[in-house]
């Protein structure tokens, strides 16, 4: 048996669910492969320990896709304003939404939350995902590039996404290479129940002992990611000694806490492809790019990766190909920068602040009171919630 379509997305996570849904908002016939399961319709009443940082960039494109509405608004966090410390109290960052006339920072959203939300919107627009379908081969022409599924059927498309995370099978097999440069620190998650109200401020702390970020949830809540050495070790502790350690290392700043999800933890990467396209054939998100979590914007590259990509395509005259090279090239070349600059930037910053050295602390420490103090800091606001 065989099948053709414009499109064929291999990957079901955000990046991969949004990129067929807004390929079917340009009118194109696009079909989403997961070798997973199909994640379950139900929020339940428990918070999910995996969360994102959404831009307002990203959060005005999903709600142009129809997807924002339907997350649930008492499951949507505001940031309206972030602090960041060094090594001491004296050395802080703040960015408020204010300094740039912006409402918010940006949304905290669980993972499952935002899935739900990208799968109602493609069930509606009548999209073909098949979930629990593996592939056994991928080949590319000319004319098309074709999927060999485990079944023995062969599906055909002009263009197919690789958007099937940091180990990317579809990236493999078209025998694409990549950087890879695996951190010694591990990210550690985990949510709580706080004393003292968050007020919608996101906390960051850098400092040798590694990068934790407190991010408000709604209610009393938050979820910490913690950029450390000492994940194993963490991770050992019963909740009373974890509660104890997050509270201390985030300086009591919201009281005592109390821990609502297990923690678990998941090893950092920086990677990059060495091309984001062939005939017929994109990367986007993790496929793509990995970087450090110090920013929060793993995701919102992934989704930035897929407004290129539509942007790209719309460029296409009507005897061209959806897999053409050059407008795959444009696509390419769009990203380049964006990629770039975010992946030297949290890998500068993540050496930076690991290191030990007597004048590396006192020169970050003393750039991030200049920058707080400087013009520096509004236009690297408006650049962070694009």
């Amino acid at each position: 048996m065989s099948t053709r379509a414009e499109m064929v997305v291999v990957g079901g996570g955000l990046v991969g669910l949004a990129t067929a849904l807004a390929a079917t908002h340009q009118g194109m016939h696009a079909i989403l492969l997961d070798r997973a399961a199909r994640s379950s319709e139900e929020l339940t009443h428990d918070w999910d320990s995996r969360i994102y940082a959404i831009t307002p960039g990203n959060a005005e494109w999903l709600a142009a896709l129809g997807v924002w509405s339907r997350i649930p608004a008492e499951r949507i966090c505001p940031i309206d304003r972030m602090m960041v410390w060094g090594d001491s109290d004296q050395d802080q960052l703040h960015f408020d939404a204010e300094d740039i006339g912006a409402s918010q920072l940006g949304f905290i959203v669980e993972n499952s939350a935002l899935q739900q939300a990208l799968l109602q919107a493609l069930d509606e627009a009548g999209v073909d995902m098949r979930f629990a379908t593996a592939c056994a081969g991928a080949s590319f022409s000319d004319k098309a590039a074709t999927l060999t599924l485990e079944s023995g059927e062969k599906i055909s498309a002009d263009l197919l996404v690789a958007a099937d995370g940091g180990a990317s099978w579809v990236r493999q097999q078209a025998g694409i290479s990549s950087d890879k440069h695996v951190y010694a620190q591990q990210g550690l998650v985990a949510n709580f129940e706080t004393t003292l109200l968050h007020g919608n401020i996101a906390r960051q702390w850098l400092n040798k002992d590694g990068i934790l970020a407190w991010l408000p949830l709604p209610g009393n809540r938050i979820s910490i990611v913690w950029s450390t050495e000492g994940a194993k070790e963490l991770l050992a502790l019963d909740a009373a000694a974890l509660e104890a350690r997050v509270a201390e290392a985030g300086q009591r700043a919201l009281g005592a806490l109390r821990l609502i999800t297990p923690a678990a933890a998941f090893p950092l990467v920086k990677q990059t492809s060495h091309v984001l396209v062939k005939p017929h054939l994109a990367l986007v998100g993790d496929a793509a790019h990995q970087v450090h979590p110090l920013a929060g914007q793993g995701v919102n590259l992934g989704f930035r990766d897929v407004v290129s990509l539509m942007h790209s395509l719309t460029r296409r005259h009507a005897l061209q190909s959806w897999g053409d090279i050059q407008l795959l090239r444009h696509y390419e070349r769009s990203r380049k920068t964006d990629m770039v600059s975010l992946q030297g930037l949290t890998h500068g910053l993540q050496l930076l602040f690991a290191s030990e050295h007597p004048v590396l602390r006192r020169l970050r420490n003393h750039g991030m009171r200049l920058v707080d103090a400087s013009a520096l800091k509004k236009p690297l606001i408006q650049h962070a919630i694009i």
